[in-house]
């Protein structure tokens, strides 16, 4: 054996020796820097580490993370990992420069279970005490969540607030340093991307959000198959409340964000959305009459923006082709009475509740009334007005009335046949009272009042009732009649019962007034 051959297996001996040991040497110091700066209230732990000191690759493998105290609305976070993986460690960084540089780290199939804080818990600054500290800024070029499962439980993990089957995250340019560690948010990052699929939430104790799927970027948001749903049926709901609520069942097939922003200061948010697009919703509520009335205190509008507990400003929201169906079952019926609106355009404009925004929010609405009228509303408030006024305007065209007995029927006990031509009314009001005026030009108009059981007519009411309404013969040359309207608000009441006795009282006032214009 020569020389130069022994030389070399002593060399490549050292070499190997020398690399196992730095490896060993470095495995060591990764656990020493966990145990020295993990705080107190995190427990890491792992079953295996691997490191590879040339390619700068480090894995933990069957990783847990349990973080006890509370961290914003958790007290309780539980992270259970396959692999967590840190690709392109730069050593040199870290031994010669005020920073850490990773090319890539990746979470493999982490299930995330996290349990919030019990109301009266007084553990608010259990993780004030071991904050973390950085002495170097860390960046980290690509972060990758793969493959994750999410669970938010409520504080005694009796009811799951928060379900997610599968979730996908992408952040590029992720970075960190001693300042932006303690903010709201403990990092910056540039490009990024979310899909998750199966977002169970509930919604109170009736009402659960269910989201397919969701993918989000920096420019872009693409929901399918969202719907909000009571969790009962509607005999289960009646037997399960004591007071009047409604049966809802929201479904919308695809719903797209474009261009929104967010920003974290001060533990508050604001969100900006430039465009949000509903395509082919469908409501469906259903009202048990049956039930006690609840007596308190419906809020407008504008008062539900300001009491959102964040800040939102959407410049545009357009509705295509929605359905809207409303049910009501009075006592005894053998049916409900339904109200629906087809083929539903709406837009929405400066829909916010950000005081730098001084426009009042604009609704425009186009829908056919029970598949015949051709209905259209215009309808502004300002959210920032304490006095909640608004300013309303529509106009009902070519509406054959007998459509409407599918919900008078059942519910006033009366049935009307004719046709409104023309209808058209404007309404100013406010948190308390509203006044208003309405034209309308119809023909033939005529209502029956009906028995209990609502299988035949009641002649001589029907017959004393007619007397006092036109039938549209006597009008002005244009062919309209006029009313006016002025109502008190009913405050236990929905908007949508304001709006409609505004219309009641100027219905009446056209039928059975004079029908001249002021």
């Amino acid at each position: 054996m020569s020389k130069i051959f022994k030389w070399f297996i002593v060399v490549l001996i050292f070499c190997v020796g020398g690399y196992m040991l730095a490896e060993w040497k470095m495995k060591k110091e990764v656990i020493s820097f966990l145990e020295r700066k993990v705080p107190n209230h995190i427990d890491f732990s792992f079953d295996k580490l691997t490191i590879n000191l040339i390619k700068g690759n480090i894995a933990f493998y069957d990783v847990s993370v349990v973080s006890l105290g509370r961290q914003t609305s958790s007290c309780e976070i539980k992270v259970n990992a396959d692999q967590l993986s840190i690709k392109g460690f730069s050593y040199w960084q870290v031994l010669f420069e005020t920073s850490i540089f990773i090319k890539t780290l990746t979470l493999s199939k982490p299930h995330l279970h996290f349990k919030t804080c019990p109301k009266d818990s007084d553990n608010v600054v259990a993780n004030k005490s071991n904050p973390i500290k950085l002495l170097k800024e860390i960046f980290v070029e690509e972060l990758i969540f793969e493959s994750g499962i999410v669970e938010i439980w409520d504080a005694e993990e009796e009811v799951e607030l928060i379900s997610v089957e599968s979730i996908g995250l992408h952040l590029n340019d992720v970075a960190t340093d001693p300042e932006i560690i303690t903010k709201y948010v403990p990092f910056t990052f540039s490009k990024y991307n979310i899909e998750f699929h199966n977002f169970i939430a509930p919604l109170g104790k009736y009402e659960k959000l269910h989201l397919k799927s969701m993918v989000m970027n920096n420019s872009t948001i693409d929901i399918t198959d969202i719907s909000l749903a009571t969790i009962y049926s509607k005999s289960e709901l009646s037997e399960k409340i004591t007071y009047e609520r409604d049966h809802v069942d929201l479904n919308v097939p695809a719903i797209t964000v474009e261009n929104h922003t967010y920003l974290a200061s001060n533990d508050s948010l604001q969100i900006h959305f430039k465009n949000l697009k509903l395509s082919e919703p469908k409501l469906e509520m259903y009202r048990d009459k049956s039930q006690l009335e609840d007596f308190r205190k419906k809020p407008l509008y504008g008062e539900l923006l300001q009491k959102l507990p964040f800040k939102i400003a959407i410049d545009s929201v357009l509705i295509e082709n929605g359905i809207i169906v409303y049910e009501e079952d009075m006592p005894n019926n053998s049916r409900a009475g339904a109200l629906h609106f087809n083929n539903m355009d709406a837009s929405i404009s400066n829909l916010s509740n950000m005081v730098t925004i001084k426009d009042p929010v604009d609704i425009k609405i186009d829908a056919y009334l029970m598949g015949t009228g051709k209905f259209h509303l215009d309808w502004k408030f300002d959210a920032h007005d304490p006095k909640n006024t608004f300013l309303i305007s529509g106009q009902l065209s070519n509406f054959e009335t007998e459509s409407l007995n599918e919900f008078l029927v059942p519910n006033l006990r009366t049935q009307t046949t004719g046709t409104i031509d023309q209808l058209y009314f404007t309404i100013s009001g406010d948190e308390y009272t509203s006044t208003g005026d309405i034209k309308m030009s119809y023909e033939d108009f005529k209502f029956e009042v009906l028995n209990k059981e609502r299988n035949g007519v009641k002649k001589v009411l029907s017959f004393i009732g007619n007397l006092f309404v036109n039938d549209g013969s006597k009008a002005d040359i244009e062919g309209f009649r006029y009313g006016d309207m002025s109502v008190e608000r009913v405050k236990h009441k929905s908007f949508f019962n304001y709006l409609w006795i505004n219309l009641q009282d100027g219905l009446l006032s056209v039928l059975t007034g004079n029908g001249k214009k002021d």
